[in-house]
């Protein structure tokens, strides 16, 4: 794990990726791909230096309200989030600001940010979607 400093968090298209890399090793995992120009081991995670600091400044800025989504490039329930809890912070400013919610995670560790997303699910919308790793089986 590594520290980076960012300008921004949120993309254009109202996305966040609080990581750079990943620990789960899919094999069919597009983020490795070269044209996300990560130059460190992909497993080597790379976090966003004052995340929450960072899409705070940015949320105040929009004007109508939409969608957030998280987990395409990267998923925000990484082991390091348990100690971290970046993931958290920014969920309570997205529910601050007012924002609906999309996560794509691999992970149970969303469960402790339920009284977060139920919040959020209470003013807009809130959607989780848990991608499950076949589990691949030799033939007999």
């Amino acid at each position: 794990m590594h520290y980076t400093d960012y300008k921004t968090i949120l993309s254009p298209q109202k996305g966040i990726n609080l990581y750079r890399g990943c620990s789960h090793g899919c094999i069919y995992c597009d983020s490795r791909s070269a044209c996300y120009q990560i130059n460190h081991d992909f497993e080597d995670i790379e976090v966003k230096r004052d995340a929450p600091r960072i899409l705070e400044a940015q949320l105040r800025r929009i004007r109508k309200p939409c969608m957030i989504s998280t987990g395409a490039m990267c998923d925000p329930y990484l082991p390091l989030e348990d100690d971290l809890q970046i993931t958290r912070e920014c969920l309570a400013l997205i529910e601050k600001y007012g924002f609906g919610l999309a996560v794509l995670t691999k992970s149970a560790r969303i469960l402790r940010d339920l009284d977060i997303l139920t919040a959020i699910n209470a003013k807009t919308k809130s959607e989780s979607f848990e991608a499950v790793t076949p589990r691949w089986r030799p033939i007999r």
